[in-house]
């Protein structure tokens, strides 16, 4: 086997495949620290400036290694250039192939039992005439193999059909869905399972460790090393997904997604038709509330919030317990599951005390959104680096502080990691202008 050292040397194979390569010091050295990471399990935190080469830095080591390697990207954008592009590059240069599997969160699949859903509710609506793109995406469905709806480009993800045909982790049935056999996204998942290199986003990364989504497991899997680019992201959207938001969009969708499911269960329009009522009633009624008062906040005297909040939590908790006394069918028993979800977080946001985060209010001209912001996600997020023993690789070209990593590595629980800190090899000094443009003669 090549060395690190061959293969980013001036004849190495690097050098042969790629026009205009010039070694360079700051990624061997880099390269090197990643290698000794992953062989020894250990956490690292990379600092790497603009030049540095990092994605190299890491891909090599990482195939080098023969284990199983997660990568998790910023955007999709990288995403894709590493399938794509950067990936099979290294792979053939040194001789080291990889079965590779890109993995994108499930708004991006075809959800064959929504798709079914929005198509029976189409013919069933007198008013509407038949949709072409339907039609183009029913014809796609019978032939793709992936289900990415990226494949179909006609259809922007703007396009509000987009959500009516593909799931989400609250409405998404899991096993006991009947297609479930078929399904894109644990063929997707299976495909993951069974591949050497996993390229994930970190919005897919997070979402999974913070919601352990039920029936599609972990993506982190058997994975022996984790790396993370961009992973100055990772704070901030660790906060995210690690807090309880409950939204009017949520609460009108459940209420939306229980009358259907209802209906087409055989259950009836009637039953639960006083908890669905009680649920609309006590969202609309906070909507206006907020509306006459935008500046509410929870624990005002001055206020109703906390009353509103707790009537919708309420209604929220009958209907979960309504709809599970209604019907057996899947579709129904994940609306219960949703409902009683929402109440839970709503639950968490009205007994917070003043140390378990910050309580948010957002309001629009139709909704709102209550959420419970964690202060600190250190220890949550330490739990997960513990539970799955495995190098956890963390680089990007702003982590540090000068040469201190204390502010990055203490949001994140890392503080046991090891760091390396690479200048960017551009003489910014010597190779760059600033232009200041003279503030224009004020008109007479």
């Amino acid at each position: 086997m090549q060395s690190i050292t061959d293969i980013f040397g001036s004849r190495g194979p690097l050098a042969r495949s790629l026009g205009g390569y010039r070694p360079r010091r700051t990624q061997l050295a880099m390269a090197e620290r990643v290698a000794d990471a992953i062989a020894a399990g250990r956490l690292l935190v990379v600092e790497a400036g603009t030049g540095t080469g990092k994605t190299f830095a890491y891909l090599v080591p990482a195939l080098l290694s023969g284990k199983r390697i997660l990568l998790s990207t910023g955007t999709r954008t990288l995403q894709d250039q590493l399938f794509a592009r950067d990936l099979p590059l290294v792979a053939q240069a040194i001789g080291a192939p990889a079965k590779v599997a890109l993995l994108k969160g499930r708004a991006n699949y075809l959800c064959r039992y929504r798709f079914n859903a929005a198509t029976l509710q189409l013919t069933l609506d007198t008013r509407s005439r038949s949709d072409a793109l339907l039609s183009k995406i029913d014809t796609w469905s019978r032939s793709t193999r992936s289900g990415d709806l990226a494949e179909v480009e006609e259809l922007a993800d703007s396009n509000p059909l987009w959500p009516q045909i593909t799931s989400t982790r609250e409405n998404c049935l899991g096993s006991r869905c009947a297609d479930y056999a078929r399904c894109h996204v644990v063929e997707a998942r299976r495909r993951a399972n069974d591949a050497d290199v996993v390229i994930v986003n970190h919005h897919l990364l997070l979402a999974d460790l913070a919601l352990k989504e039920d029936g599609f497991g972990d993506i982190l899997g058997s994975a022996d090393a984790i790396v993370l680019d961009e992973a100055h992201q990772i704070p901030d959207l660790a906060t995210q997904f690690f807090s309880s938001t409950v939204t009017a969009r949520q609460v009108d969708g459940l209420l939306r997604d229980s009358r259907s499911e209802l209906a087409h269960g055989g259950a009836g329009t009637a039953v639960a038709v006083d908890e669905l009522y009680a649920v609309e009633e006590s969202s609309r009624a906070l909507v206006a509330a907020l509306a006459r008062n935008p500046r509410a906040v929870f624990g005002d005297d001055d206020s109703e919030l906390d009353e509103d909040v707790a009537r919708l939590r309420e209604a929220l908790h009958a209907l979960g317990a309504t709809l599970d006394a209604a019907s057996r069918e899947a579709a129904v028993v994940q609306c219960s599951a949703r409902a009683k979800d929402l109440a839970r977080s709503l639950d968490a946001i009205l007994d917070a005390t003043d140390t378990d985060g910050a309580r948010t209010v957002e309001t629009s001209a139709r909704g709102f959104s209550l959420g419970l912001i964690p202060f600190d996600v250190a220890e949550r997020f330490k739990t997960i680096t513990e539970s799955h023993p495995a190098a956890w690789i963390f680089t990007s070209a702003t982590l540090s502080i000068g040469d201190d990593f204390s502010h990055f590595a203490s949001r994140l629980g890392l503080d046991d990691a090891e760091t390396l800190r690479i200048e960017s090899p551009f003489d910014y000094e010597s190779q760059s202008l600033l232009y200041a443009a003279t503030r224009p003669a004020r008109a007479v």
